[in-house]
């Protein structure tokens, strides 16, 4: 395999490497004589810690092989996740974007990386989208905002298609943006939706069912709780507690609730020697929590169109 060969390649260069420190320092040795069972010990541990670089080489290499399958199938799913996820520095900057991002954008995703996401968006919604990138980077939690992305009258001729498969065209539409800070705190992670709009002459209510809203989140604390793992992926029982003011009895119960549905998952963890409950939320809470947001999203926007 070439990844083999290169992984051989690089041990004969260190190897060449410590040969050549091994004979500079074998130089400046005095010379002297040693028993026979002395000679045989020396070899014995050589020939010990031989094997043992040998055992921690394997491991090195098996562990470097699946670091890079996990980098993979993490950009595979970044970039053809469903959603449209973008990674923005502290001034606004893209650093990075998925295809689905690119085409709500109506942009190709290299002509997106290294420019500021401000230019994107109308005049007047830009003071809002700084506002939101100031909230992130200086306060933890989540934030969103709405703004209209800018309209180009250029686009509304079709334009050939990018290297993404995706056609360059832009139209003036609103996009609802939701914020986080990422674990290292250099950038911001981000996912967009495109906001329907509403015709006002239509009752509000007239297409709204409440058996489509999903009877597990629709509730304060395990809305709460849920839209919390949904942003921070997870926390421990007291950070949630903390977070979403509710007292031990209560979240508990309602925790159990969103573990039955398997929207969350519970672990027992060790934290400064004391065991801690751990939740993270599961591909299905995160699908779950995405169909509700998007009901409750068009209930408003419906709302807001009919007054």
């Amino acid at each position: 395999m070439k990844k083999s060969s290169a992984y051989q390649s690089g041990f004969a260069a260190l190897r060449r490497r410590a040969e050549e420190k091994l004979q500079s320092v074998q130089q400046k040795l005095p010379e002297y004589s040693a028993s026979q069972v002395e000679i045989h010990r020396i070899i014995h541990e050589l020939d010990v810690h031989q094997i043992e670089l040998e055992i921690q080489q394997e491991e090195l290499l098996q562990y470097r092989e699946e670091l890079e399958k996990g980098l993979q199938r993490y950009t595979e799913h970044y970039d053809y996740s469903p959603h449209s996820y973008l990674s923005l520095s502290p001034n606004g900057t893209i650093v990075d974007v998925n295809l689905m991002a690119a085409k709500l954008l109506g942009r190709d995703r290299t002509m997106l990386k290294g420019i500021r996401f401000g230019s994107l968006l109308s005049d007047t919604d830009i003071p809002v989208f700084n506002e939101l990138i100031d909230r992130v980077f200086t306060h933890n939690g989540h934030h969103s905002c709405d703004v209209m992305l800018l309209s180009d009258d250029a686009s509304e001729t079709p334009m050939s298609s990018s290297d993404d498969g995706f056609i360059c065209s832009i139209k003036n539409r609103c996009v609802h943006i939701d914020a986080v800070l990422s674990g290292g705190g250099e950038e911001c992670r981000v996912v967009i939706s495109e906001k329907r709009m509403q015709k006002k002459n239509k009752s509000a209510s007239d297409d709204f069912s409440h058996t489509l809203l999903d009877k597990v989140i629709h509730s304060r604390i395990r809305f709460a709780a849920l839209s919390y793992l949904f942003v921070v992926n997870q926390a421990f029982f007291v950070e949630i507690r903390n977070r979403i003011k509710a007292t031990d009895g209560n979240l508990s119960i309602h925790m159990r609730m969103l573990e039955a549905a398997r929207y969350i998952s519970c672990d027992k963890e060790f934290q400064s020697r004391k065991p801690q409950t751990i939740y993270r939320i599961t591909p299905q809470g995160r699908d779950a929590f995405i169909r509700y947001s998007k009901i409750v999203s068009a209930l408003i926007a419906e709302h807001q169109a009919y007054y």
